[in-house]
C-alpha cells in the first residue's frame, strides 16, 4: 500500500468498527460487505506496519496506536463532513440561476438557434440568456459579467480556459448580379480572395477582424470593404444596396430560404473557429467540458451510443487492398513497443484464424489488416514521412507529439489527429539521469554548462527542458545538448566524452547494472516531476479515406494490451523477439512500481497536460502554440470500445492500468487469446 492508496474511508471504517466491537456489525451499519471492512483495515495495517485492532472473542478494539491514528483524522474528517454539507446548502442553485453567455452579434442571430437544444442538454434547468459583446473581451469575464464566453477568438489567457467547438469553411456571399466575376474567377472549387470585389463588400466587424488576424496578404484590399456592427444591419443594407459579403459555412442554410444569392467557398482564407472561455474557477468547468465533447463527437443526441458510419461496414476500400497500414516508432522507446510491435504481432497471429472462427464482429473490423512497423532514429524524421504521406499512423513521446501537432497545424486546420495513446506515466517517476561512474556531479544544479547526451524528442528530453527551467537555467545556453540513444550513450558515459545522459528507469538501471555509470539521487526534484506519455497520431487525410483501418488498428491495440496485462513475462519474451529489447528491460518498464500504464483512451488530464506543456514549450524544440483540444479526436476510440461492449467513459477515468471486472473482461477477450495461445503451441 501506499499513501495515496489511503482514503479518509478507510479511517472511518476503522473507528466504526471500534465503535461497533465488532466487524459484522460495523458492516450492517456501513452497507459494506464484511470481507471488505476486514480488507479495508488489512490494508491500513499493512501501511503503517503495526496492529490498529485488538481482536479477540466477541470484542474488537483500538489499540494504543489505532487509538492515536483515529485521534489524529477525527477532527479532519468531522471538518470534511462540515465542508461537505456546508458547500451542498450555500452551492449554485441550478433551477433558479441564469446562465448569461456573451457572444457575437452573429452567432448570436445565426448560429446559437441551430445548436440551444445542445447547450440546453449540457446545462439542464438553466435559463440561457445570449448577450452580444466585442470579440475579445475576456476581462469581463474575469470580472463575473458573464458564465461564459463563446466566440470567434482561440487566444487562451491565464484566468479562463478555452476551447474550440467548431470551425466552418468562409463563404463568399453575392446578393447582387452586377458583381462583375469571370467564370474564371469562380469556379466549382471555390474562389480566392484576391478574386473578390472588395469595394462592392459590406463585413461584419468580426468577420473583418477574423481576416485581418488570419494575416490574409490581402490587407490593403480589406480596407476597401464597408464595416459594420450588427447582423441584422447588414443584411438590410445587403438586400438595399445589392451587395455581397463573407460569411462562414452555418449562416447560408438560413439566407437561402430567404435570399436568392450564391455562395461560393473561400479557398485561401482560414477557417472560421467558434471557441467557448470559461473562467478557471466556474462551476461549470464540468458541463462545458460535457458541451465541448458533443461538439466533437458531433451527435445531437448525447445519450446515443456512436453506431458505425455505412462507409466503415464496408470492406477494405479498393485503393488499400493488399497495402498494410504502415506505422512510424522512435528506435529505443520501450514505451512505443505494445502498440507498435504488439499491434503487428496480434494482427498477423488473427488474420490467420480460419473463416469458422468467428473471431471478429460482423462489421467495422478489416479482416486482412495488416501493420507494417518502421523504426526511426529521430522523431523529426517520422514527422517528416507523415508529412510526406510515407507513413500513415506514428507513436511519438510528448514533446515529439507536441512538435508533430504544430507541424500539422495550419491556418486552424489539422494534417494530423491525436487518436489515442500508447503509454503513460502518471507520476512521472520513469526518468533518470546517468553520470560517469568517477564524475563529480552529484545534483542536477552540477549540469550547468555541462555535455548532457538525451534522445531528442523523447519524454527524457523534455524532463531535462522542465528540470532545467524549475532551476532557472536556459537549456539552449547552460548546456551542450547531443542527440544520443541509450545504447550509444554506454559508449560515451565510459569514455566521459559525455558528463550525463538522461533515459527511463529501465536503460538507466541496466547500463547501471552493467557499470557504464552512476544513477544521480533525484528524490529532492520530485516536486517537478510531470506526467508523461506516447501518443498515437494519425494523418487525417489516411483518416477520412480509410477510417475501417483506424477503427481496426485501435481494436487490435486494445486486443495488445490486454494480452500482454494477463501474461506479461511470456508476452514480453515475444515482444523482445520483435523489438530487439531485452525482456527484463520490458518487464522493468511496465511494472507497476514503475508508474508506467498501458491505456488507450484520451482522459481530460492528457489534454490539460499537453495544452500546459505547449504553453509552456513554446519556442523549444520547434514547438509552437496550436489548438491541442481540436487536435485530439477519441471519436474511432470510442467506435472501437463500442464493438467490444466496453464502456469508454468509465475506462476514461480509470488509472487502473486494466479492465473493470464488471466489464467480464476474462469473457470479451477470451476467444483471442485461446487463439493465440494455440498459435504460440503450434510455433513453439
Amino acid at each position: 500500500m501506499k499513501l495515496e492508496d489511503i482514503t479518509l474511508n478507510h479511517i472511518r471504517i476503522l473507528k466504526v468498527v471500534h465503535d461497533c466491537q465488532s466487524f459484522s456489525k460495523a458492516a450492517t451499519e456501513l452497507g459494506y460487505s464484511q470481507g471488505l471492512i476486514s480488507k479495508k483495515v488489512k490494508q491500513l495495517e499493512d501501511y503503517f506496519g503495526t496492529r490498529l485492532l485488538k481482536r479477540s472473542p466477541g470484542l474488537v478494539c483500538l489499540t494504543n496506536k489505532g487509538e492515536r491514528l483515529i485521534t489524529k483524522f477525527c477532527g479532519l474528517y468531522e471538518d470534511v463532513e462540515a465542508l461537505h454539507q456546508e458547500f451542498q446548502t450555500s452551492g449554485l442553485d441550478l433551477t433558479r440561476h441564469e446562465l448569461v453567455v456573451g457572444t457575437t452579434s452573429l452567432l448570436s442571430a445565426v448560429w446559437f438557434d441551430q445548436y440551444l437544444h445542445r447547450f440546453r442538454m449540457c446545462f439542464p434547468e438553466r435559463q440561457i440568456r445570449w448577450q452580444v459583446v466585442d470579440t475579445d473581451q475576456f476581462a469581463r469575464l474575469s470580472q463575473d459579467e458573464f458564465d461564459f464566453l463563446v466566440n470567434t477568438s482561440s487566444a487562451y489567457q491565464s484566468q479562463h480556459c478555452c476551447n474550440r467547438l467548431q470551425t466552418y469553411r468562409l463563404f463568399w456571399v453575392d446578393l447582387s448580379s452586377k458583381v462583375p466575376v469571370s467564370q474564371a474567377q469562380v469556379n466549382s472549387d471555390g474562389i480566392r480572395l484576391r478574386c473578390i470585389p472588395f469595394n462592392q463588400l459590406i463585413l461584419l466587424e468580426e468577420i473583418w477582424n477574423d481576416l485581418s488576424r488570419g494575416g490574409i496578404e490581402e490587407l490593403d484590399l480589406l480596407s476597401q470593404a464597408i464595416v459594420v456592427n450588427g447582423y441584422q444591419d447588414l443584411l438590410q443594407r445587403l438586400v438595399n444596396e445589392k451587395k455581397s459579403t463573407i460569411l462562414p459555412g452555418f449562416c447560408l442554410t438560413v439566407l437561402q430560404q430567404h435570399y436568392n444569392l450564391q455562395a461560393t467557398a473561400i479557398l485561401d482564407a482560414g477557417k472560421y473557429g467558434i471557441h467557448i472561455h470559461v473562467p478557471s474557477h466556474s462551476e461549470l468547468l464540468i458541463l462545458a467540458e460535457s458541451l465541448v465533447r458533443s461538439f466533437q463527437l458531433e451527435q445531437d443526441h448525447l445519450e446515443t451510443l456512436p453506431q458505425l458510419p455505412v462507409s466503415m461496414r464496408s470492406q477494405k476500400p479498393e485503393g488499400q487492398q493488399g497495402n498494410p497500414v504502415r506505422i512510424g516508432l522512435q528506435r529505443d522507446s520501450i514505451g512505443q513497443v505494445i502498440a507498435g510491435n504488439g499491434v503487428a504481432y496480434i494482427a498477423d497471429q488473427l488474420r490467420l484464424s480460419p473463416p469458422e472462427f468467428a473471431i471478429f464482429p460482423d462489421t467495422g473490423i478489416d479482416h486482412d489488416f495488416e501493420l507494417q512497423v518502421n523504426l526511426f532514429a529521430s522523431s523529426d524524421l517520422i514527422t517528416r514521412q507523415m508529412q510526406q504521406d510515407e507513413l500513415d499512423i506514428a507513436i511519438l513521446d510528448d514533446i515529439a507529439l507536441l512538435r508533430n501537432g504544430s507541424n500539422f497545424f495550419d491556418n486552424l486546420n489539422f494534417g494530423s489527429k491525436l487518436i489515442g495513446i500508447a503509454s503513460y506515466n502518471i507520476s512521472g517517476r520513469d526518468i533518470s539521469i546517468l553520470v560517469p561512474r568517477n564524475s563529480e556531479i552529484n545534483s542536477i544544479k552540477d549540469l550547468k554548462n555541462k555535455q548532457v547526451s538525451v534522445l531528442f524528442g523523447s519524454n527524457s528530453h523534455r524532463f531535462l527542458i522542465t528540470v532545467f527551467d524549475s532551476y532557472g537555467y536556459d537549456i539552449e545556453k547552460d548546456c551542450t545538448l547531443i542527440n544520443e540513444d541509450s545504447r550509444t550513450a554506454s559508449s560515451s558515459l565510459v569514455n566521459e566524452s559525455i558528463d550525463a545522459h538522461v533515459c527511463c528507469q529501465a536503460f538507466a538501471a541496466q547500463l547501471e547494472k552493467h557499470r557504464f555509470g552512476r544513477r544521480l539521487d533525484l528524490a529532492k526534484d520530485q516536486n517537478i516531476r510531470l506526467p508523461s506519455l506516447r501518443g498515437i497520431v494519425c494523418r487525417s487525410q489516411f483518416i477520412r479515406e480509410h477510417p475501417q483501418a483506424v477503427i481496426t488498428y485501435l481494436y487490435h491495440l486494445i486486443l495488445a494490451n490486454y494480452w500482454f496485462l494477463s501474461n506479461p513475462m511470456q508476452s514480453a519474451r515475444k515482444l523482445a523477439q520483435l523489438a530487439n529489447f531485452n525482456p527484463a528491460m520490458i518487464l522493468s518498464y511496465f511494472d507497476a512500481d514503475s508508474g508506467n500504464r498501458i491505456d488507450p483512451t484520451l482522459k481530460p488530464q492528457w489534454s490539460w497536460l499537453l495544452k500546459t506543456l505547449n504553453r509552456r514549450l513554446e519556442g523549444h524544440a520547434g514547438i509552437a502554440k496550436f489548438d491541442v483540444d481540436f487536435w485530439i479526436d477519441d471519436y474511432f476510440l470510442r467506435l472501437t470500445y463500442s464493438l467490444l461492449g466496453i464502456d469508454y467513459h468509465f475506462q476514461q477515468v480509470s488509472f487502473a492500468n486494466e479492465f473493470s471486472n464488471s466489464y467480464f473482461a476474462d469473457e470479451k477477450f477470451s476467444k483471442y487469446m485461446e487463439f493465440l495461445a494455440s498459435r504460440q503451441r503450434r510455433c513453439s
